[in-house]
Formats: C-alpha cells, structure tokens, sequence
C-alpha cells in the first residue's frame, strides 16, 4: 500500500522533478553531514579559528574550481548533443577529456604546493593557513577526479550512482571528523587531513569504476579536440571568472577587514549557513544542465522553462522554511553567531534568484553562446570587484552580502535578456549537430 503510494507520488511529479529528486537527496544526505560538522565548529572554534577553516575551504572550492577550467561544462555539452545519435562519438569525448583533466590537476596541485607561502602570507595574510594548503594538494588531485567523474555521470543523467559517489566522499570524510571528536582528538589538522584523503580515495575508485564499465572506442582526437577546443576556450575563461566570482567576497572581506577579525569571521559563518541552499541550487542546476543542452527548438526551450519553474519554486519555499528555522536555531544554540543572520538573510535573497535563475541562464549555451556567457562573466568579476570594495569599506561585512546579491540580480537579468534576444538561434545549432 505505502510502496503504490509512493509510485503515484512519482509519476505525477512535474518532469525533472524525481531527477532532482534523487539528486537532491543525495545531496543533502551528504552535504547534511558536512553542515553538521560545520554546526559543531560553531561551538569548537572561536571566530578566527573560523576563518581560518573558512579560508581553506574556500581556496580548496577556488583550486577545484580552476581544475575544471570549463572543462565539466564542455564535456557535458557534447556528450548530451551525441549520446543519442552518435553514441562513439559522445564516448570519444569522454576518452579525451579525463586525460586533459588528468594533466590539469596534476599541475594544479603542483602549482598550489609551491605557491602556498605567497598565498597565505601575501593574499590571504593569514601566515597559520600555509601548511594547510600545502596538504590540500592532496585533495585537489582526489576532489578534481571525483568531480569529473560526477559530470560524466552528470552528462549521462545516471543520478543514482551521481549521488552514490557524493554520499561515499561525504561519508568518509565526515566519518574521520566524527571519530576524532569522539576520542577528544579533534583539531583543525584533523579537518585539514580528512578533506584530503576523501576525496582522493573516492575519486581514484570512481574513475577506475566508470572508466572500466564503459570500455574505449577509437577517434580522431583532432577532430574531437577542434571541435571541443573551440566551444571550451570560452567556458576556461569563463570558469575563471567564475572561480573568483564565487569567492570573492571571502577573498576581499579578510584583508578589508583585518583590523575586525571577529566580523569577518561572522561573514565566513553566514556563508557556510548557505550551504544548504547551495545544494539545493546545484540539485536543481544539476539535473537540468544536461537536459538544456539536448533541446533543438524554441519550442523545446518554452517547454523546458516551465519544467524547470515547476522544480525549481516549490525548491524556493524549501530555502524559506530552512530561513526561518535557522533564525530561531542560532540565537538558542549558538548566540555568539547570531550577528551573522542578517548577513545570512541578506545572501538568502540572492541564492532563491540563483536556484530560479539558474536552469534558465544555462540556456545560453544550448543557443551557442559561450563567446557572450564568457563577456558577461568577466564584465560581472569587474563590476563585483569594484562593489566588494566600495561596500565592503562603508557598511563592513554586511556591504559583502549586499554587494553579492545586487550583482548576481544584474548579471541574471543580463544573461536572461540576451538568451530571448537570440532564442531562434538554437535552431541553427540543432542543424548543424544534425550535419
């Protein structure tokens, strides 16, 4: 009875919905364990321990970030283009694109060892994070891996094993964590190790796995290079933009505001706090990536908006209910953050544009415009640039939050405004993947 229930639950979800669904509950399974962590600290650490632990993770995302250099996106975009009427092809491009990746990586991690003193000194002025990233190349290897593999997965929309291997990394990692502080041995070495080994044994498993299912097919690897070359080189740029655009604000707040630790450790609080409606922005953005880069027409595109509409608000109101529990939450069980819930709210509004937003933003690369996504990145890194600065020295940490939420608004408006403007062009993109 209950198990019929469930079924007629499923079946008159909106489409998309139970993809989201299982992604989303993957998601929060694992990213549920990590914020629980995250709770912990809150009691465990004073605010500049905080920012310390916030400062290298958010140089861990940034490093990840830099990794993927557009390449994620790239692969995704042709593989859901060939999968269904040229599947050697799609293959093919998988083959191509975990070496490029496998190469990235590696001197990224490299990159990141030797330049950890200037960093942490130099940019970040904050001397105690240098060994730390120094053992953070460890995770950059594991964690790049990994999240290739996810947007394999991704590509092919099998969400079930996408979220099998979110959910093992997340184990493992919080699993170390957990067992320190059950035998009093926690310290922030020990979160610095766990999210180094993680998602290197993860991501080494995932690849072996996913490689060794699909077997190797033969290409003309200049062929699929060319073709993957010209439609990357904007996603890199843009992928770099992006990777300062996300930490921007944690990367200008501590210097700006060095002489009030505490406050910029409120900050680094309130966006940890937005951790879950991150997932439930990637959840939403996840599933839908891929099936944006499979529409043909502009008719495909009407239907696609109203799918993604019928996901992605009632996920809005799920972000709102999480505002209201956090807001009677922190001032009982951690009063000394509560200063960082106005911040908190202020970001609150910024990331339900995101999660709305999102799905129908990507559109512009189902219309082959990844030269005008890319000028739409940087003139938005310039102008969040400029705001983080002007804001940030008049209204303190609250001027990061502000400044994050207006330029997101400008830039989505942007983006949305363009993509009507050139809809009927992914009908020429649809007869040339035919050609």
């Amino acid at each position: 009875m209950v198990r019929r229930t469930l079924e007629r639950i499923r079946d008159r979800l909106p489409a998309g919905a139970r993809d989201a669904g299982v992604v989303f509950t993957g998601d929060v399974s694992s990213k549920f364990l990590t914020f629980l962590i995250t709770l912990s600290m809150l009691a465990m650490l004073t605010p500049e321990e905080y920012l310390l632990y916030g400062l290298f993770i958010t140089v861990l995302a940034a490093v990840n970030q830099f990794t993927d250099s557009g390449l994620h996106q790239s692969f995704i975009r042709f593989y859901a283009l060939y999968k269904n009427d040229n599947p050697d092809r799609a293959q093919a491009y998988y083959q191509l694109t975990l070496r490029i990746k496998i190469v990235i990586t590696l001197c990224a991690a490299a990159a990141l060892y030797v330049f950890a003193g200037p960093l942490a000194n130099n940019v970040l002025e904050a001397p105690a994070i240098e060994a730390p990233l120094r053992i953070m190349t460890i995770a950059v290897i594991g964690g790049g891996l990994m999240e290739y593999i996810l947007s394999v997965l991704q590509a092919r929309q099998e969400f079930a094993r996408f979220t099998a291997i979110r959910l093992a990394e997340a184990a493992l990692k919080t699993g170390f964590i957990y067992a320190a502080i059950l035998f009093g041995a926690f310290s922030l070495d020990v979160v610095y190790a766990s999210y180094a080994a993680a998602p290197l044994l993860v991501g080494f498993a995932a690849v072996y796995f996913v490689t060794s299912m699909r077997g190797t097919v033969e290409y003309d690897w200049r062929d699929v290079g060319t073709e993957l070359f010209r439609f990357a080189k904007w996603l890199m740029i843009t992928s770099f933009a992006t990777m300062f655009l996300m930490r921007l604000d944690v990367f200008m707040v501590s210097p700006l505001l060095s002489d009030m630790p505490d406050e910029a450790g409120l900050y680094i609080a309130a966006t940890k706090l937005c951790t879950p409606l991150i997932v439930l922005a990637g959840s939403v953005s996840t599933v839908f990536f891929p099936k944006a880069m499979e529409l043909r027409s502009t008719a495909d595109m009407k239907r696609y908006l109203l799918r993604t509409l019928a996901v992605s608000v009632p996920v809005t109101g799920v972000g709102l209910l999480y505002l209201v529990t956090l807001s009677v939450m922190i001032p009982e069980w951690f009063p000394a953050y509560e200063p960082s819930l106005p911040l908190f709210a202020v970001l609150f509004i910024g990331y339900a544009w995101t999660i709305v937003g999102n799905p129908v933003t990507m559109l512009i690369l189902s219309i082959n415009r990844a030269r005008a996504a890319t000028w739409i990145a940087l003139a938005q890194l310039v102008v969040t640039t400029v705001s983080h600065y002007y804001f940030i020295t008049s209204m303190g940490a609250m001027g990061a939050a502000v400044s994050s939420v207006l330029v997101w608004f400008a830039a989505g408006a942007v983006t949305m405004w363009y993509i009507w403007v050139h809809r009927s062009e992914i009908e020429n993109v649809a007869a040339e993947g035919s050609a």
